[in-house]
């Protein structure tokens, strides 16, 4: 009885470590950062998430991603996001981007449990930076309603492109 349960042990303890192997195989990010959101009023317009990060390197490509996460009282199938962009010497670009979140039947393209549900949404692929030095990335909402009932955080992250993994 006793060797028995240490055998459950280990394959318990072997089933946990092969389980972080897993989680640990997601892309590793260079920047990642996540802001909250007024859960009592939702997102207004004016509430801009600001991200920061360095670039010490303008050969390697890197894939952009917006990180959303709202709950069912998020009203929209659909999301439209203004993306500005400032670059180091100051100049800046904007882009617009529209984003699916559910299916014509309401259903969530994102994942989650109860009463929450995340997105990341790829924007920008095998993308190198132009200058050394310090950006900044701004995103707030392009909808008309105004606060955005539902949504709890927006954030940012920047990968790596698959192919500079391998190289670098």
């Amino acid at each position: 009885m006793d060797l028995n349960h240490e055998v459950r042990g280990l394959l318990t303890a072997g089933g946990i470590v092969i389980l972080l192997g897993l989680f640990s195989c997601e892309s590793e990010a260079v920047f990642a950062g996540s802001k909250p959101l007024a859960q009592d009023i939702g997102w207004a317009s004016e509430n801009i998430a600001k991200f920061d990060w360095h670039v010490s390197d303008t050969l390697k490509k890197h894939d952009f991603f917006i990180d959303l996460r709202h709950n069912q009282e998020y009203p929209f199938t659909n999301l439209y996001l203004f993306v500005d962009y400032i670059f180091p010497n100051g100049l800046m670009r904007r882009d617009t981007i529209s984003c699916d979140l559910a299916d014509e039947r309401g259903q969530w393209f994102g994942s989650g449990f109860g009463n929450l549900i995340e997105h990341r949404i790829g924007f920008r692929q095998s993308t190198a930076f132009p200058l050394l030095g310090d950006y900044t990335i701004k995103i707030t909402h392009g909808m008309r309603v105004d606060p955005l009932p539902g949504m709890l955080d927006v954030g940012f992250r920047l990968e790596p492109t698959p192919s500079q993994k391998k190289a670098g």
